[in-house]
């Protein structure tokens, strides 16, 4: 059973005060003196970038393109605290997308890695979020891992997708999150409804970026001729998406 089950379950829905929510930027919160002694955290770790697709595909071995980003992780804690005190926090960078290889002529690399982001009370970190692992450039295609969360997940995050060597489009980024700031609402938090889309190549162009807080960024494709990675960017992957921290009190 999920967290935002479990919460549905026990008939106790979360509020949100107006002046918490949704956490960005910055690096430091102070708590109101409205929380009571108990506050829930989400953490979301920064999302990877997709690994740069292929700009010549008439060689063996570069059919196909880069593997997409992995998601970020992302963890739950409920946490005592002291009304009024100060939290601190790091959030998770997105990873940069890589850059494509020129075929045999070399050259490109591999997705860049989300980071962590983490909470800290009273200096002792109490939840966190493991950013997702870049995808590979082409020709090794491989998608690129999920990010864990600790102390619990509320959602199981989605590593990146490989290259397609039939297709010779690129993989997919995990996918991101919708975090719900609805006051009753009984589901915290939920997939996009896609992961960032492979680029597709002659007609295609770039990889799509991370949709949401920890999405993974879509992998290059491949240019289907010797072109020399100039036909309609189709070999250029994407970044992924930042991650995010959420807390809310009042159950």
């Amino acid at each position: 059973m999920s967290m935002s089950q479990l919460i549905l379950a026990e008939g106790k829905p979360f509020v949100i005060p107006a002046n918490s929510g949704i956490i960005t930027s910055g690096s430091s919160y102070t708590l109101p003196f409205t929380t009571g002694t108990t506050i829930k955290i989400l953490t979301i770790g920064g999302g990877a970038g997709g690994g740069g697709g292929s700009g010549r595909s008439s060689y063996s071995g570069y059919f196909t393109g880069g593997g997409g980003g992995g998601a970020g992780g992302n963890g739950y804690a409920t946490v005592t605290v002291t009304p009024g005190q100060t939290l601190t926090f790091s959030i998770g960078a997105a990873g940069g997308a890589g850059s494509p290889t020129d075929g045999i002529y070399g050259g490109g690399s591999n997705g860049g890695s989300g980071t962590q982001t983490i909470v800290y009370v009273n200096g002792s970190s109490v939840c966190y979020a493991n950013g997702g692992s870049g995808g590979a450039v082409s020709p090794n295609a491989s998608g690129g891992a999920n990010g864990g969360g600790n102390p619990a997940s509320i959602l199981a995050a989605v590593s990146g997708t490989s290259a397609g060597d039939s297709t010779q489009t690129g993989g997919n980024g995990g996918n991101g999150y919708n975090i719900s700031t609805t006051v009753g609402a009984s589901t915290i938090l939920s997939y996009t409804s896609s992961a960032a889309a492979g680029a597709v190549g002659p007609s295609g162009g770039p990889a799509t970026g991370g949709y949401a807080y920890g999405g993974g960024g879509g992998g290059g494709g491949t240019c289907q001729s010797d072109r020399g990675g100039q036909q309609n960017g189709a070999q250029i992957a994407a970044s992924g998406y930042q991650g995010a921290v959420f807390i809310w009190w009042g159950y």
